[in-house]
């Protein structure tokens, strides 16, 4: 467990910094977003299963949880009702708009033990089938039953909330609108509102100008290849608003036209996201679908390597680094073995990951210090390893800096590789 994740919940609801690119919390310390996916955590696991899955998801790093209030099995499984919890309650008593007291009493429950771990709970307030499928929700009980999640969670620190459900919104906008303005009037602005939309799509296509989205998210599903420009796009819209890549493909999905989903191509998406500028949910298939044994999963290799993601990215003034790709020289490769780049906007110092085995050649004259530190780390152990100290061309003495460029390759055996470069005098 993070005390400083502790800390940022108790301080209050997260919020969007001033420059619109990253979260802080209620005392503006910069806040990670490293998610998972639990749909089922409210309707389907026992108390005992959700707090062995919560705690243990907070011991690893984990910061925000995404689940649903009102599902039904997900995607292609779902039934004509929300089903129950594992006690027997029903979220609606017929009507959206006359929620089910007992079923949000388990609900408050889970968000007091999330809490006290120091997680935040990005809720669904329904999955997208009871709106464009079913046809349950209308603009007017969609209002109604925001405006009473709005007003039973004001005081609650640790929620995020997030419409749609895996569908887009086209034919249905009023009634996700009347969602997203239910919801704003009832917490009066206390919680942050997104949009989760369905395969290859981003809530920016559809809702970027309204005033209710206060953050941008993605679904790529499995074009994870196309992380990188997916994130990189949203973030360069204005105004600026912070994004997350909410549902990539899952560790160990058998579905994906481009799998296997390997930890690797996990890590992938999580680098591709955070080098982008954006924030990364996670996704271990069998744990999110309740598959056979699957409390199992719970400590997968691509769950316990976000972690090591987190404790790498956040070891650096990550809110202080912008996307670079000026950084390659040369090896920036594409698409499926795409390198990445990162850099303080001070430019005295840069992150770099390579996604395979290769070779980049670098311009250190980026990095504004006489000399630049280079350590190699292992996204995949932690293992660090001393890359160096280099000249970088700059403060010579002579009218104009001097250009360095130095070629790097992947450490043998390594899968993948991040390259931590820190300017010194």
């Amino acid at each position: 467990m993070h005390a400083e994740q502790i800390a940022s919940i108790n301080a209050g609801p997260i919020r969007v910094s001033a420059d619109g690119r990253h979260f802080v919390d209620a005392r503006g310390r910069p806040f990670f977003w490293l998610g998972d996916t639990a749909w089922p955590l409210f309707a389907q696991y026992t108390r005992q299963e959700a707090e062995a899955y919560l705690s243990r998801r907070a011991e690893q790093g984990f910061t925000v949880i995404q689940g649903v209030l009102a599902w039904g099995g997900g995607t292609g499984f779902e039934t004509p009702f929300p089903g129950p919890n594992y006690a027997g309650h029903v979220p609606w008593l017929g009507d959206p708009a006359r929620p089910n007291e007992a079923y949000f009493q388990h609900v408050d429950y889970l968000l007091r033990y999330a809490a006290e771990r120091g997680l935040i709970l990005a809720m669904l307030p329904t999955w997208g089938y009871y709106v464009n499928d079913a046809k349950t929700l209308t603009p007017q009980n969609a209002f109604a039953y925001g405006r009473w999640l709005g007003a039973r969670y004001r005081q609650q620190p640790n929620i995020v909330w997030i419409n749609g459900g895996d569908r887009i919104p086209t034919g249905c906008e009023e009634t996700y609108r009347a969602l997203a303005h239910g919801l704003r009037e009832g917490d009066g602005g206390a919680h942050l509102i997104t949009y989760h939309p369905c395969g290859w799509r981003s809530s920016a296509q559809f809702w970027h100008q309204e005033g209710w989205l206060d953050f941008n998210m993605i679904e790529t599903w499995t074009q994870w290849p196309k992380v990188y420009p997916a994130v990189l796009s949203d973030t360069l819209l204005w105004p600026r608003k912070p994004v997350v890549l909410g549902e990539g493909a899952y560790e160990n999905g058998p579905e994906y036209p481009l799998g296997p989903i390997t930890p690797l191509i996990v890590r992938r998406q999580a680098w591709w996201t955070f080098t982008a500028g954006g924030f990364f949910t996670y996704g271990q298939d069998q744990m999110w679908r309740m598959g056979p044994q699957w409390t199992s999963t719970f400590d997968t290799p691509g769950a316990l390597q976000m972690g090591l993601f987190r404790k790498i990215a956040t070891s650096r003034p990550w809110w202080r680094m912008v996307p670079d790709q000026g950084l390659f020289d040369s090896g920036v490769s594409c698409e499926r073995t795409l390198n990445t780049a990162l850099r303080t906007v001070e430019s005295d110092g840069a992150l770099v990951y390579l996604s395979s085995q290769c070779h980049v050649l670098l311009h250190l004259d980026k990095i504004l210090t006489k000399h630049v530190k280079v350590t190699w780390v292992n996204p995949q152990t932690g293992e660090e390893r001393d890359g160096g100290t280099f000249a970088t061309g700059n403060l010579t003495g002579t009218v104009f800096p001097q250009p360095q460029s130095r070629w790097f390759s992947t450490p043998g055996h390594w899968e993948d590789a991040v390259l931590l470069l820190e300017g010194v005098q």
